[in-house]
């Protein structure tokens, strides 16, 4: 769904351009950290060059431990960027 609504307003599909697309929060946006699937790791440098924290983790929720996990990540990432503004 995500990908035809991103077509739709013209933004590529690719988690490095709709990083870009909010914005690091410290430039105006929204974004302080993303959490990308592992298959957009090549998408590392570009986010991070953005001034976002990225971490690439599995985001498909396949089992009720992948879903934990990706939860876990994702407390543990804002717990990260809040230590860090500390």
């Amino acid at each position: 769904m995500a990908d035809q609504l991103l077509t739709g307003l013209g933004i590529e599909v690719s988690a490095a351009r709709v990083a870009r697309h909010y914005g690091a929060r410290s430039e105006g946006g929204i974004l302080d950290g993303w959490l990308v699937d592992e298959s957009g790791y090549a998408d590392l440098t570009t986010i991070e060059g953005a001034g976002i924290t990225e971490w690439a983790v599995p985001l498909y929720m396949t089992d009720a431990n992948t879903t934990a996990k990706m939860a876990r990540d994702t407390l543990d990432l804002a717990m990260s960027l809040s230590k860090a503004r500390r």
